[in-house]
């Protein structure tokens, strides 16, 4: 099975993409011009979900594509997370980006690669996948993934 997760929400506790994307986006181009040591230190010290070996378990059996509105700035230091923190094994990693649009973008990424599932802790994401033909599931806890993973 191709199993997509988001990253932020999923693989981890906090979930900056509820916030006004603005403010972010402002405060990502400020720290990536000033200060770029803070958003390799923020990316690399993101908190674990709780049961995140769940999540280490199905990456070892599936194919994972990890699609997160990380922007592409972030992608270096988000694929030392995944390695070295998360411990995640993946076969694809897109950040494409926080700008207005990224559910749009998470789709197109995900209907190219013919995931089957897509793990995301965004309401309007998951809405906008099944709208799709892409079955997708909102992420709560980790333990209730495993449990909706055995029923498809």
């Amino acid at each position: 099975m191709h199993i997509g997760y988001d990253i932020d929400g999923v693989l981890t506790k906090r979930d900056y993409t509820h916030v006004s994307r603005f403010g972010v986006q402002g405060l990502i181009a400020f720290f990536q011009t000033y200060f770029p040591q803070v958003i390799k230190r923020w990316t690399l010290s993101q908190p674990l979900q709780d049961n995140i070996e769940i999540a280490q378990k199905i990456s070892r059996k599936h194919t994972i594509s990890v699609i997160t509105a990380r922007p592409a700035s972030f992608r270096r230091y988000t694929a030392q997370w995944l390695k070295n923190v998360a411990k995640i094994e993946y076969d694809h990693l897109y950040c494409v980006g926080l700008k207005n649009g990224f559910s749009e973008r998470k789709l197109k990424v995900a209907q190219d690669l013919e995931i089957d599932v897509f793990l995301d802790d965004t309401k309007e994401t998951i809405e906008l996948f099944e709208a799709n033909g892409i079955n997708a599931h909102k992420f709560e806890t980790w333990e209730e993934v495993k449990i909706y993973l055995k029923t498809l």
